[in-house]
């Protein structure tokens, strides 16, 4: 007969159950010099509970049973055939051995996933700046920051001196890691290119961003050949208040004292793909002191519900307008919980992040 030795990974330990009491199991297993483990369940629970019977025993044909490690029955032997029975049970072992290596290799390359998952979590965000560290030179600034899985697509860029602050905010191809990879080659350009902070123009830094991007994109094909970012760049001169805009295919929206919203329409062009437009257009405009901006992804908008709707650029502005006088943080919770009550049952279906910032 085999030996239970090989399956030490399933802690398989053959054990006899019975309707006795302990002291009726010791003076039996003292009679006999048994070694075999002895499980009295004289309330039947037990016996109750792998059977589905309060018959055991010789009532009924000696029943018996394999449970794995985690405590799930996985066979009852009913009838046992005493000749038979236990090269049966070294078979059924074997074959839930070999499930159980099947599950651990498994689990043991999820556990891999997600430590790859984790590791790209914290580089993308220490390449995402603190939005907070420049509040006090350039005004009251919120974020919203919703990753479809724990990295993603969606990423911001800000930088400031003494008399301008640039910010950013691009949404890139795809989600998860895939997306998170983008970001992390956007983002790294940016930090190269903005390091020149003397340039006044979003349009001709999102001109440079883009050929950086297309130059990467061509070098990788394989890797990224249908890749690019929608994004949205505003420069502002603090001396002035004269904010520049240039975008692709990411609108701003601009809440003025009055609290009437008016978007600046994007360019209909993707950043690192190629273009039939030649040159990168840029709006400006002053602005009142309390104005507000709004930089958002498209995930926010596309938020969908059981039915399949949208949440839609409608509500958001709605939602937007209606709270004007609240605090942009209380704002952005607001947004927050408005799509989850939105969302309700349903899956989030893209990364979703906010930046509200009140000049």
């Amino acid at each position: 007969m085999q030996s239970l030795k090989q399956f030490d990974k399933l802690s398989a330990l053959p054990l006899g159950i019975s309707s006795n009491t302990v002291e009726q199991h010791a003076k039996f297993a003292e009679n006999y010099e048994l070694t075999l483990p002895l499980l009295a369940d004289p309330e039947l629970q037990l016996i109750s509970k792998y059977t589905g019977s309060n018959r055991f025993g010789m009532a009924a044909r000696r029943q018996s049973f394999l449970i794995d490690p985690q405590g799930v029955l996985r066979k009852i032997y009913n009838p046992v055939n005493a000749f038979t029975h236990a090269d049966e049970v070294l078979s059924d072992l074997q074959t839930l051995t070999e499930v159980i290596d099947q599950l651990g290799s498994l689990q043991r390359r999820q556990r891999e996933m997600q430590d790859s998952i984790t590791a790209a979590r914290r580089i993308q965000q220490s390449l995402l700046p603190d939005l907070s560290s420049i509040e006090n030179s350039s005004g009251q600034i919120a974020l919203m920051f919703e990753p479809l899985d724990q990295i993603g697509g969606d990423c911001y860029w800000v930088q400031s001196n003494s008399t301008q602050t640039w910010m950013g905010l691009f949404d890139c191809t795809g989600h998860g890691v895939p997306g998170a990879f983008i970001t992390m080659v956007l983002l790294s350009g940016l930090q190269r290119l903005g390091n020149n902070l003397t340039l006044t123009s979003p349009a001709r830094l999102l001109e440079q961003l883009d050929q950086y991007l297309r130059e990467v994109f061509e070098a990788e094909q394989d890797k990224f050949s249908s890749s690019g970012a929608e994004g949205v760049l505003v420069c502002l001169d603090h001396q002035q208040n004269m904010l520049k805009v240039a975008s692709a295919r990411r609108p701003l929206w601009v809440q003025q004292p009055d609290g009437v919203i008016k978007e600046t329409k994007p360019q209909r062009r993707i950043l690192g793909q190629p273009s039939k437009l030649k040159q990168w257009e840029e709006q400006s405009f002053t602005l009142s002191s309390g104005s507000r901006l709004f930089l958002f992804s498209d995930g926010i908008p596309d938020e969908g519900n059981p039915e399949g709707f949208s949440f839609g650029k409608h509500r958001l502005k709605s939602i937007l307008q209606h709270h004007e006088q609240v605090s942009l943080v209380e704002l952005t919770n607001k947004v927050r919980s408005a799509i989850q009550l939105w969302r309700e049952e349903a899956t989030q279906r893209d990364d979703q992040t906010l930046i509200a910032w009140e000049i």
